[in-house]
């Protein structure tokens, strides 16, 4: 069969339009109710988080310790598929263990987002993390065969190193950071990259392991 040179234009119908409104409706809901949620989590736990802390889908925080866990201004995590469609896989976990802290700068956020914290993961401002990163600064077991049949595990013989990620950077999705990891100011993490050691500012590197690209 001949096909028509001529494209038919797309347009928006009152259908669409009806439903895009519908959609926006029930993303204004679930980030009312979670960002509800995380602000009772954190206040419980003795974590301070600054204004317009904003969060949609489930997103979970459990503080070893109060304080441990720490928020600026106008952070927002997001594990809702309507709020973004990237192709979340999880829900937000923010986490500490031992003596670990966690600390977000103003502005900054990511989706499906996993922090584990035993020793530090600081994170500046205006820092943009992609759906379904993993920040870890510890091993969570030991490298020892012996000490990982034991339980309960022994923190203290499980290796970990402050996660440092500075201002303005991006992080691709999928992407796993581990410790000892330094990435400096506005550099940029390719998707999918695994990350294990320093990223001048200014920079971008991706790749398993993550290599130098080129320069910003």
């Amino acid at each position: 069969m001949e096909q028509s040179s001529a494209i038919t234009p797309l347009r928006r119908t009152w259908r669409n339009k009806l439903y895009s409104m519908w959609d926006y409706g029930l993303i204004l809901v679930d980030e009312r109710i979670s960002t509800s949620r995380s602000h009772i989590s954190l206040w419980l736990q003795g974590c301070p988080f600054g204004s317009k802390l904003i969060t949609a889908g489930h997103c979970n925080f459990k503080a070893r310790k109060a304080g441990s866990i720490r928020l600026g201004n106008k952070v927002r995590f997001q594990a809702y598929w309507r709020s973004n469609r990237v192709g979340l896989v999880g829900q937000v976990v923010i986490h500490t263990l031992d003596d670990g802290i966690v600390e977000i700068g103003d502005n900054s956020g990511g989706s499906s987002l996993v922090i584990s914290a035993m020793n530090r993961v600081t994170i500046g401002s205006g820092v943009r993390i992609g759906g379904n990163v993993r920040i870890f600064d510890h091993d969570f077991h030991s490298l020892d065969v012996t000490e990982r049949a034991t339980q309960p595990l022994h923190l203290q013989n499980i290796q970990n190193r402050p996660v440092t990620i500075g201002n303005g950077v991006f992080i691709g999705a999928g992407s796993l950071i581990l410790k000892g990891t330094e990435i400096g100011d506005n550099s940029i993490v390719g998707a999918g990259s695994v990350v294990s050691g320093q990223i001048p500012s200014g920079e971008i590197w991706a790749g398993n392991p993550a290599r130098f690209i080129r320069n910003i």
